[in-house]
């Protein structure tokens, strides 16, 4: 279902989070098939 309300600040804190632990994300849509979101966060390595 589609939402038909909301604040529209998801993405927007979404992007500040994963920008701050320096990820990346990416969108790939596809019609009829839908969106694939990818959210890459880097592992530290043990010390």
């Amino acid at each position: 279902s589609l939402k038909t309300n909301g604040t529209g600040l998801g993405l927007t804190v979404t992007f500040s989070i994963i920008e701050h632990h320096h990820g990346t994300i990416s969108f790939n849509s596809s019609f009829q098939r839908g969106t694939t979101v990818t959210i890459k966060l880097p592992a530290d390595l043990p010390h």
